[in-house]
């Protein structure tokens, strides 16, 4: 009765119609008649997508982002392009402690960096292409910018270094002479060394990053070259201590004095309301 009414209406279901055909499919198997067998490919729609990894650029990449970029990029282009020809770093958890970041810092990558439109000039027959002058801000605009747009004091905070436990007394000195002698070994007024440094590339990525939303502050020609640190060494390219040190950021403008700023390390704890402090004055 239920075979019968199965044949009173053709079959809709592709596996009915291959389980149907496949009496004869056996049948004519001698006569080299290929039964029918179903192939499946394999599914990629339950693999994992791939995100990339987390890199900073060591210099300017057209179609990416300027110098200190922090994005992700695929995997293929970093190890085989960017990493050996030492373009881009790996961002690593060590290495964001290094540099006070958190991944939070972690950006998008600026497709429209470095890619300049075309500019029609009316009237100008002689015209000619845009130089690399004509992308970058004058000198004495830059000066200003760095003096109205970046703040007096830039704040970085760096983990410090534990001091190293104090010496065991020798038994041979007075009991009255030690608690002296202590207290002159140890100064705690000294400078305590921090995990890392802040270079002059780290106060160049820090300028950059606050004059990244204005259009003429972003187009300041500076480098680590333009960073002078005062009351140090003329080699010396970075701060290893915490404290507040002076620097000079140099714009080749003639007859004006470099910008000169502050640079402030601060420990790097769970409160920050110390350098929020410091940051509003």
């Amino acid at each position: 009765m239920a075979a019968g009414l199965s044949l009173t209406r053709p079959p809709t279901c592709l596996a009915c119609l291959r389980r149907l055909a496949q009496p004869f499919a056996h049948s004519n198997a001698g006569a080299g008649v290929v039964p029918l067998v179903q192939t499946r490919a394999k599914s990629k729609r339950l693999r994992p997508r791939d995100r990339g990894v987390v890199v900073r650029l060591l210099e300017d990449i057209p179609k990416y982002g300027r110098k200190d970029s922090i994005f992700r990029v695929e995997r293929g282009r970093m190890r085989n392009d960017w990493f050996p020809e030492k373009k881009a770093e790996y961002m690593t958890a060590s290495r964001f402690r290094e540099l006070g970041l958190t991944r939070d810092d972690i950006g998008e990558r600026d497709a429209s960096f470095g890619i300049v439109a075309d500019v029609e000039v009316e009237n100008t027959p002689q015209s000619a292409a845009p130089t690399t002058a004509s992308l970058t801000t004058s000198p004495e605009k830059a000066h200003t910018i760095l003096t109205t747009l970046i703040p007096e004091t830039l704040i970085f905070r760096r983990k410090p270094i534990p001091a190293p436990a104090p010496a065991p007394k020798a038994p041979s000195v007075s009991p009255l002479v030690a608690p002296a002698s202590a207290d002159t070994a140890h100064d705690p007024t000294g400078p305590v060394a921090i995990f890392g440094s802040v270079s002059a590339a780290d106060i160049v990525g820090y300028i950059k990053g606050a004059l990244v939303e204005d259009a003429d502050g972003s187009r300041i020609a500076l480098g680590p070259e333009n960073i002078r640190f005062l009351g140090l060494a003329d080699d010396a390219d970075r701060l290893k201590a915490l404290g507040r040190w002076e620097v000079e950021i140099s714009t080749g403008a003639p007859g004006l004095e470099p910008v000169r700023k502050t640079v402030e390390i601060l420990p790097l704890s769970g409160d920050s309301g110390e350098g929020d402090a410091q940051a509003a004055r």
